[in-house]
């Protein structure tokens, strides 16, 4: 039996922010948002066509990984799909125009509107959750949410 109120295992288990979500091995994988020199480097001309999705309280996550060989960052949008609210995180992102408002990721086009979404209005139980869902979570000690 423990001594911890239920209050007090809700805060030990939920996420108070990005950087508490990876638990073990940080030296291996770190999350943040994506820069302005991040964003800036994925930006790009991308021809309007039908986007599989619209999301607003959108941004850029980035998944820092640390391995053998060096450094690879793979950037994830984020953010609420406009016709159901549901949380969204997608594929790797190659490329944004930020002009038309588009995010092109490794197998869809998405439509991005609004501005960019700050860290406490991002869903971290999602974002535990797809970690989980990609094989991640163990690894890292992220609090495994089902959703």
């Amino acid at each position: 039996m423990t001594d911890e109120t239920i209050e007090q295992q809700l805060k030990r288990l939920l996420p108070s922010g990005l950087d508490d979500i990876i638990r073990e091995h940080r030296d291996e994988l770190r999350l943040a948002l994506a820069t302005e020199a991040e964003l800036k480097a994925l930006e790009t001309a991308i021809a309007d066509a039908p986007a599989r999705h619209r999301l607003v309280k959108w941004n850029v996550l980035v998944l820092h990984a640390t391995a053998a060989n060096g450094q690879v960052s793979s950037p994830r949008l984020v953010g609420r799909l406009v016709d159901t609210s549901e949380s969204w995180i997608t594929s790797h992102v190659v490329g944004i125009d930020f002009e038309q408002g588009l995010v092109q990721t490794k197998s869809s086009l998405y439509r991005i509107s609004g501005p960019r979404a700050e860290e406490n209005d991002i869903d971290l139980l999602h974002i535990c959750a797809s970690l989980h869902d990609w094989g991640l979570g163990a690894r890292f000690g992220v609090p495994h949410f089902v959703y």
